[in-house]
């Protein structure tokens, strides 16, 4: 890989409650910079930031996990976390590197508890925030 100047790195951060897609949105994005060759599937234990048993035994992030790709001779960190309060430490701890948090809402549930929480955090930690509304075909 190219090296890459400090004004040439982005660091993302995917933060927002349980199951509101932050996972399957950082497959789509690494799919779309050409770092993957196809999107996996949680169901299927095959995501890229989710790889150890208990995540894939039990389908959610517990870990954050770190991934990158190129775009537009930008190098791009992608910093996917768990949704769920019993990991929220791992979300204050990836938002001191962050750029700008995208904050991931599922269209089906709204806002939820973990989405104002990393809202909340990011606003005390002075980081942008960046609304995604994922799940627009669901019901």
């Amino acid at each position: 890989m190219k090296d890459f100047q400090t004004a040439q790195i982005r660091n993302i951060g995917l933060g927002g409650h349980g199951s509101s897609g932050k996972t399957m949105l950082s497959e789509a994005l690494l799919f779309n910079l050409k770092e993957i060759s196809r999107i996996g599937s949680i169901e299927q234990g095959s995501t890229v930031s989710d790889y150890n048993e208990d995540e894939i035994n039990r389908q959610i992030s517990l870990n954050t996990a770190l991934m990158h790709g190129v775009w537009r001779d930008q190098k791009i960190n992608i910093i996917d976390t768990p949704g769920y309060s019993d990991f929220f430490g791992e979300v204050v701890g990836a938002m001191r590197v962050v750029d700008t948090e995208f904050i991931v809402v599922s269209a089906a549930s709204g806002v939820e508890v973990g989405t104002e929480q990393v809202w909340n955090e990011a606003k005390k930690q002075n980081v942008p925030r960046f609304f995604i509304i994922n799940k627009l075909d669901r019901e």
